[in-house]
């Protein structure tokens, strides 16, 4: 396969074939074989062409286009995220090809991402909140994993408080805070500035579809318990666990005071 933007490293010729699979490049002319780190062969211009297109379509609504590039960018590149993604989201929310997310999260565990990589990852998962709302763990996790520097720190911290407040605020009940998602937020509550995520997460206990405020339903003993026992309680630990930062103080006496008044409506 030959792709514009690729040259031998010995004699410059253009005249190379490509293995995506393993991205080796062999030189008719010389002979040279040489292999392509995943940043070079992503920005060489036919796949960078590709992928633009490919973003700029799915943004804009038109899937068809947008996997057709996608496409175009895996038969050269065969692990670029976006891509993938971009394959997944279509065939699992367009083409009803169920499990096709869960895949492509599994297979990105194991890809080393480039930095470009994450960038246009976080764009597309900020498109499409309402659709990935059921992976709000796998895409933070995702990114995390791979934007490990202080010097990334406030566009990761931006990315979380986009992801978690907006998928907190459209869970159907409170069981969606499991003990391995109540550990998942202080996880990244100790290490991450996210206001916006805690201040989602006290406004479940009056706002969450299961929730005594919103059902009426204080009066029920073990449903008022339950509620308690499985959101009220996990947010203040979460709120316990935030890193020092001048947001914690006003959380901290914020949770205290939902708290307090929980308790009270539950004992009348």
């Amino acid at each position: 396969m030959e792709i514009n933007g690729i040259t031998c490293e010995g004699c410059g010729s253009t005249d190379v074939e490509f293995d995506p699979a393993t991205r080796k490049v062999h030189c008719n002319q010389c002979g040279r074989e040489m292999y392509y780190s995943r940043a070079r062969l992503g920005a060489t211009g036919k796949i960078a062409f590709a992928k633009d297109n490919a973003i700029k379509f799915f943004k804009g609504g038109n899937f068809p286009e947008a996997r057709k590039f996608a496409a175009d960018v895996l038969n050269m590149m065969q692990d670029n995220a976006a891509a993938q993604f971009m394959v997944a989201y279509c065939d699992e929310f367009c083409e009803g090809l169920s499990g096709s997310m869960t895949v492509f999260f599994k297979r990105a565990e194991d890809i080393p991402l480039e930095y470009d990589e994450v960038r246009d990852l976080i764009d597309l998962f900020e498109s499409t909140l309402y659709n990935m709302r059921d992976f709000e763990v796998q895409m933070v996790s995702l990114v995390v994993a791979n934007m490990q520097s202080m010097e990334d720190r406030s566009r990761l911290e931006s990315f979380i408080d986009a992801v978690c407040p907006f998928c907190i605020a459209r869970y159907a009940s409170e069981d969606f805070m499991t003990a391995e998602r109540e550990s998942f937020y202080q996880d990244i509550a100790a290490n991450c500035n996210i206001p916006k995520t805690c201040l989602a997460l006290l406004k479940g206990i009056r706002e969450n579809p299961g929730s005594p405020y919103k059902t009426g339903s204080f009066a029920l003993r073990r449903r008022t318990s339950y509620f308690l026992e499985h959101y009220v309680e996990p947010v203040g630990r979460i709120v316990n666990s935030m890193k020092a930062s001048q947001y914690k103080q006003k959380f901290l006496v914020a949770y205290q005071q939902v708290s307090e008044q929980y308790r009270s409506m539950a004992s009348q």
